[in-house]
Order: C-alpha cells, then sequence, then structure tokens
C-alpha cells in the first residue's frame, strides 16, 4: 500500500511541466529528487534535481544543486563534480545555502586534498549575516588552520575571539578554552587564566575539566603545589575521565614527593588506576597507574615504605617516562611525510592487493573503504617481535591494547612484490599494484592511537587542536592516519637500514623522459635528502637506552613479582612494534599506516560468519580520490584493465587515474 501511495505520489508530481508554473516545476523535481534519494536510486534522483533551472527559482536552484553535491560526495565520492555543483550557489540564491556550501567546499579543500589556502578562501567567504552558527564553526576552523597548520598564532587568536556566545554557545565555550591554551604557550599566563576561568562546569563541563588540569599543571611546573592541588581536586570523574585521571596522577605524585602525605598518594594512584587509558604521548602515565596497582595487590615495600614510595618518581616514574620519550622520538624519525618537508620522490606510495580487493574499493555506488588489519592475526609469525625479542621481553597475546596496520611499498612496480602479494586463482604475479599519493595519509601523529577509546593527551597541557571538542566536519572515518617508513633491523648483527625506494624505481619512473646520468643525480639526491645515517645514529642510541632502561626495571626485585611486568613494558615500546622488522626483509622497502587501540573499540569490524572469524580490521576512507597510478601485474588478466579503462572513462576525471601494465620478467 505505501508503495502504491509513493508510485501515485511520482505519477503526480511528473505531470508538473514549467507550463503550469516555474516555481512549481521546480519544487515538484525537488520532491521527485528527494522520493528517489530515500529509495537509494540515486542516478533518478540526480536527474530531477538536474532539471531544476535558476531561472525556475533561485532558492530551489541552490537546494538541488546542494543535494546533487552532496550525492557525490557521500555516495559517488566524486569530490570534483561535488564542487562544482557547490560552486554553483551563490549568495543572492540563498544565504545561508550559499554558506553551506562554502562551508562544504572548505572541507573537501581541508579534509580530502589538504589544500588548506584554498580551503581558507572559502571560509572567509562566510559572514554572520549569512549563518551566526556556520560563521562561527568557520572562524574555529580558521583558528585550526592557522595554528595548527601554518603556525600564525596572533591570526588564530583573532578568528577564536571573533566567536560569541549568540553565535555558537557551546564553540564559545571552546575558543575561550584554545585561547587559554595558545596564551600559555606564549608564557602570557594571566591572560591564559582568564580565558580558562571563563568556562564554568554548566557551560561545558569537559572543557571546564580541561581548564582546570590545564591550570593545575601550570602551577604544578612552577611548584605552587598547594594551588596546583587545588585545580587538579575541582576535577571529578563526571566531569571529564580523562582529566580525572590525569589530575589524580599528578596529585599522587604531589602527595608521595612534595607535600608528604602518602594515604593520599595512594588514593590518588587508585583512582587514577580505575580510569586509566593508553595512548603514545600519554602511555607512561597508564603503564605507570598498571604498575602501581600491581605494586599494591602485591603488598609492595616500594607502596608499603614510606622512603620508597618516595622514590619511586625515580625508581619507576622517570624511567617509564623515558622509554615512552625515546619511543616517540624512534616513531617521528620514521614518519614519512610532515608539514616541514616535501620530498617529492616519495609522492607516492604503493599497496599490492588481489583484482578482486581493487574491484570492491571501486564498485558502483557502494564501494568498499580501506581496512588496516589486526596484527595478531597476520601470516609472518615474527610480525611484531623483532624489537621485543631483542629487549628481552614478550608480546602478551591477552593484552587488550591492539594494532592495526595496512602496508605499503616505495616501489611500485616490483616484480618481487607481485611474485608475494595479491595473486589470485594460483597464478603468481597476477595481482595489481595502487598507488596513493600522500593525501590519502595524514600528518598528525597522535592519530595513530584512538583518542576517543583509549586516549589522554600528553604530559603538556591539553592542546585543544589535537582534541577538538567541535568537530570540522565527520565523514564517518578514521581520521587522517599517518604513514611510517619500516626501520629493517638485524639483532644478531646490529644491522639497521630505513626503507625507502630502490634506484632501479628510478629508472623505471623516468626511462622515456630522463638520461641515465639526470637520473644517477636524482637518485643521490633523493638518498642524501633521507639522512638516514643521522636518523639510524640517532635511532641506535635511543635502542640502546631503552634497552637498558628495561633492563633496569626487569631486574628490580620488586618490580620482578608483578606477574603481567613484561605486558606493561611491552606497551611503552608498543607505537614502534610494528615498525621494525628484521633486515631480512629489506628489499620490501615497506611503509606502514597503523592503529591503535582497544579491542572494544566499536570501529573494529566483526566477523559477519564464522570463516571470517580470523579476521578483523577497521576501515579507513574510500579511495578513488587518492589513487594516482594503478599497476597491473605480469599475469594480471586482460579483463581487470578492460574493466578499470571503463570504469575510469565512464567517470570523466579531471585528473587520469594511469593503468600501466607491468612488464617485469616472470618466469
Amino acid at each position: 500500500m505505501k508503495d502504491n501511495n509513493i508510485n501515485n505520489q511520482i505519477d503526480e508530481l511528473s505531470k508538473i511541466t514549467r507550463e503550469d508554473g516555474e516555481r512549481k516545476y521546480a519544487d515538484a523535481q525537488i520532491m521527485l529528487g528527494n522520493i528517489y534519494r530515500i529509495k537509494h536510486d540515486y542516478d533518478n534522483a540526480k536527474a530531477f534535481y538536474l532539471n531544476i533551472a535558476r531561472k525556475d527559482d533561485p532558492e530551489l536552484y541552490a537546494q538541488a544543486q546542494y543535494k546533487l553535491a552532496y550525492i557525490y560526495t557521500e555516495i559517488k565520492q566524486d569530490y570534483d563534480k561535488a564542487k562544482t555543483f557547490l560552486l554553483h550557489i551563490t549568495r543572492k540564491d540563498n544565504p545561508e545555502l550559499y554558506a553551506q556550501a562554502q562551508y562544504k567546499l572548505a572541507y573537501i579543500y581541508s579534509e580530502i586534498k589538504q589544500d588548506y589556502d584554498k580551503a581558507k578562501t572559502f571560509l572567509l567567504h562566510i559572514t554572520r549575516k549569512d549563518n551566526p552558527k556556520l560563521y562561527a564553526q568557520a572562524q574555529y576552523k580558521l583558528a585550526y588552520i592557522y595554528s595548527e597548520i601554518k603556525q600564525d598564532y596572533d591570526k588564530a587568536k583573532t578568528s577564536l575571539l571573533n566567536i560569541n556566545k549568540k553565535d555558537y554557545y557551546e564553540l564559545y565555550a571552546q575558543a575561550q578554552f584554545n585561547l587559554g591554551y595558545l596564551y600559555s604557550e606564549d608564557f602570557e599566563f594571566d591572560k591564559s587564566e582568564f580565558y580558562y576561568l571563563n568556562i564554568t562546569r554548566k557551560n561545558n563541563s569537559k572543557l571546564y575539566a580541561q581548564a582546570q588540569f590545564n591550570m593545575g599543571l601550570h602551577y604544578h611546573h612552577w611548584k605552587q603545589y598547594n594551588k596546583a592541588e587545588l585545580f587538579y581536586l575541582k576535577i571529578t570523574r563526571k566531569d571529564d575521565s580523562e582529566s580525572y585521571f590525569r589530575a589524580q596522577f599528578h596529585l599522587g605524585r604531589i602527595y608521595s614527593k612534595n607535600l608528604k602525605n602518602y594515604t593520599k598518594a595512594k588514593t590518588c594512584f587508585y583512582n587514577a588506576f580505575k580510569v586509566a587509558t593508553y595512548s603514545s604521548s600519554s602511555s607512561s602515565y597508564y603503564i605507570c597507574t598498571q604498575f602501581i596497582f600491581e605494586l599494591m595487590k602485591n603488598n609492595s615495600s616500594l607502596i608499603s615504605n614510606e622512603e620508597e614510595f618516595e622514590k619511586l618518581n625515580e625508581t619507576l616514574f622517570d624511567k617509564i617516562k623515558d622509554i615512552c620519550f625515546l619511543t616517540n622520538d624512534i616513531k617521528n624519525n620514521l614518519l614519512v611525510y610532515n608539514q616541514f618537508e616535501n620530498n617529492e620522490q616519495e609522492r607516492r606510495v604503493a599497496h599490492y592487493t588481489k583484482p578482486a580487493v581493487l574491484f570492491n574499493l571501486l564498485k558502483g555506488e557502494n564501494p568498499s573503504k580501506f581496512r588496516l588489519n589486526i596484527v595478531d592475526f597476520m601470516n609472518d609469525p615474527s610480525e611484531n617481535q623483532v624489537l621485543t625479542s631483542w629487549l628481552n621481553i614478550s608480546n602478551h597475546p591477552d593484552n587488550e591494547i591492539k594494532s592495526f596496520l595496512a602496508s605499503f611499498s616505495f616501489n611500485h612496480n616490483c616484480l618481487n612484490q607481485f611474485r608475494l602479494y595479491g595473486n589470485e586463482d594460483n597464478i603468481v604475479g597476477s595481482g595489481v599494484s595502487i598507488a596513493f599519493n600522500k593525501d590519502f595519509f595524514g600528518l598528525d601523529t597522535e592519530r595513530s592511537i584512538n583518542n576517543e577509546i583509549i586516549s589522554s593527551h600528553s604530559i603538556k597541557s591539553i592542546n585543544p587542536f589535537e582534541n577538538k571538542q567541535i568537530k570540522f566536519e565527520s565523514n564517518n572515518n578514521l581520521h587522517p592516519l599517518p604513514l611510517y617508513r619500516c626501520l629493517y633491523f638485524d639483532p644478531k648483527t646490529g644491522y639497521m637500514a630505513l626503507a625507502k625506494r630502490n634506484k632501479q624505481s628510478f629508472y623505471l619512473e623516468n626511462k622515456n623522459e630522463k638520461t641515465p646520468e639526470i637520473i644517477d643525480s636524482e637518485w643521490d639526491k633523493y638518498i642524501k635528502s633521507l639522512h638516514e645515517t643521522e636518523k639510524i645514529s640517532c635511532i641506535r642510541d635511543n635502542l640502546e637506552k631503552i634497552k637498558e632502561l628495561i633492563e633496569e626495571l626487569s631486574n628490580n626485585l620488586e618490580l620482578k613479582k608483578i606477574s603481567n611486568l613484561d605486558e606493561l613494558l611491552s606497551l611503552a615500546v608498543l607505537p614502534i612494534s610494528c615498525l621494525i622488522k628484521h633486515a631480512a626483509f629489506e628489499d620490501e622497502d615497506e611503509c606502514r599506516m597503523i592503529y591503535i587501540t582497544h579491542i572494544a573499540d566499536d570501529n573494529i569490524v566483526e566477523p559477519q560468519d564464522y570463516q571470517s572469524a580470523n579476521s578483523l580490521y577497521v576501515e579507513y576512507t574510500h579511495v578513488e580520490e587518492y589513487i594516482d597510478n594503478i599497476y597491473l601485474g605480469p599475469q594480471c588478466k586482460m579483463q581487470h584493465k578492460i574493466w578499470l579503462q571503463n570504469h575510469f572513462k565512464k567517470k570523466r576525471r579531471e585528473r587520469e587515474i594511469k593503468l600501466i601494465k607491468s612488464e617485469m620478467p616472470l618466469r
């Protein structure tokens, strides 16, 4: 009955022509488009929206263009076409839709294309008169770009000051918090405190807690322990569990080391343990609270003896903190893309896979998202164990903090990779190599840890631009994840090397365009730009220091009594465990995207049947926008090339994706 009513409605609306009135016609076309959009028939929806001209009715024309942009962003992931429709909308058509279109354009350029200058241009088009709430959001995003991308902190402050309570009450509180943070970074603590104190629990309990924590940390740093205590004590678990965790941990340190109240210290450490969370930058907090809880369970003298308890800062906390710091320093040395360097020779990396996987990533109306797979189920038994074995600690399979990864190679057309990966029907070399451009990856190393599930921020004060209360726009994807090159390490000989392109890849890329002398020169410049010798030296020193610290902790007689000692120590080096591979695999020249999270993370996709029970993964994002080239393996079937040609030619993309048949001599 319901379908009959809809069909009747479609019939009636389809009878309306421009002769019945241009606005009436446009209204009917909008309604027809909406009906087909609800039915998920997006091609028909698109056809009806396209029927509407500006002369029919400017406001309905703007609505139609915005709905077309929605179909091309959210359904088809064709951002270039979406951009075209959004640019059709003018302020004269409809000021509010114009503001939304400008904001959406800024999203495409910021989050998809990572062209922040163009994103900034569109954000600046939005006025308070267009839409006060969107104006506030635009100013907030501008502050993010100025602060985190451009490092122009004065302009960031100006943008934040443009946000008032009437525009967007919730975002006003976030802006005040960010101003407090920026002024604290400039050591203007009176101004910082002024903005932090503007935030009340009634405004936003989470931001209130974070502001109290940052003020407490400021006074803690300057050894005004009583003032620090007052701010820390204002934070309740109900306000924000992460801020409460950090505050209780710091209170424990103040009471044990500075104010000599050991009973309160134990209570605060226990409170911190109950809500402890793990992340790359605050992993030392998490690990230390786990240690303290285990020591309490064992009635250790390190806890029961007040003199020993006071020394925990030196015997435990400082060592764990140093291990975590050295680990993050190694991780940062392995980062491939960052905002300060632009190595043109590494502008693409390749993912080798089966043609069936590529088909699912590109197919029609509902393409799959790119996946990161759980390390526990990977084929290589040494995966994630080279480092921990060298450190003489073991990875515990029951650990609830899990690593997910996706592998890439710096070499896009590699015979050995085609032999090993992506083979179909037992035909060696039948796979494909997908060459992604650098926009597929993020720059923020904090994103490698799930900040929603297991994160709390670092020992410094909470950075609002790393922990945005109001997100720019959600696309139901993980945040852009950074890419790291692998370190190849032979524990027996001490040999180390960084993953990088091989020289043959330079010749393959430039064989028809440049002379061998020019290619050799570019290769030499590339090798020099990596600073491999300096990075290896730094990494080697850090690893030796980590090993020494772990040995000291492992040999402590009281700590030895902790049953899960190895598990806790392995957490300290977890961010780099997946990035250190045995030197035997050096010819793979691998780089990796990693995501560390708790096993209860909602982003983890559960198996849908028993046969898939050994497959856990998280979904990243759709891929087509980020593909530059696709290499077809030496034995890849001809029909795969034909359907790829058909797919891309029909799209009529502004930027062509090249299909390249590998000529590698496979025997």
